[in-house]
């Protein structure tokens, strides 16, 4: 009996000491850190010329209720479109554009772009600091077929654990938007 008392005891506090390594702590220092995103906006050019911003609200972020806002994304085929990723967060009716402190953290995020019925070509155009693909910045090139589709969106979260050759499952996800994609 006071035996099993012992080891009860001792998983007692192994158990306590493990789900307190497992909180993540808050410090103002802290570079993995950022303020949740709820809204997204995709910028398309060509050229010079800006033609379309295509946005995504959620303004309880993830989870709860679901996006108050995705906008369809039309382009056209056989076309080239350099696309530019902004992230923000909207809280108090106060908007905060994150995305220089994204590109600040780049080491630890990468954006993906996941199509769906389509298979035209993205191409990342910007590197974080260690040479790695970040995503903000990317050129699109749609191929020859239209039709409906759709794009997912996702920002990674890869803190200490970000490679060369990423797939978008490798982190967490700071925010993933599908977007409804139409090519005509």
């Amino acid at each position: 009996m006071m035996l099993k008392k012992f080891i009860i005891g001792i998983l007692s506090v192994a158990l306590s000491v493990s789900a307190l390594s497992c909180k993540k702590a808050s410090m103002a220092n802290n570079e993995s850190e950022h303020p949740s995103i709820n809204r997204v906006e995709m910028l398309f050019k060509q050229g010079a010329n800006t033609i379309a911003t295509i946005v995504a609200e959620d303004p309880d972020g993830d989870g709860g209720n679901p996006p108050s806002r995705i906008d369809n994304i039309n382009l056209e085929i056989n076309k080239t479109y350099d696309v530019e990723v902004k992230f923000f967060n909207i809280s108090n009716g106060v908007s905060k554009d994150i995305t220089p402190l994204i590109l600040q953290q780049g080491k630890q995020h990468e954006v993906f772009f996941i199509l769906t019925g389509f298979g035209f070509t993205i191409e990342k155009k910007d590197k974080d600091d260690s040479g790695f693909p970040l995503g903000l910045l990317s050129q699109w090139r749609t191929g020859t077929v239209g039709g409906k589709g759709s794009i997912l969106v996702k920002l990674m979260h890869k803190p200490l654990i970000k490679g060369p050759n990423d797939d978008a499952f490798k982190g967490h996800s700071d925010v993933a938007i599908s977007f409804p994609l139409n090519l005509n």
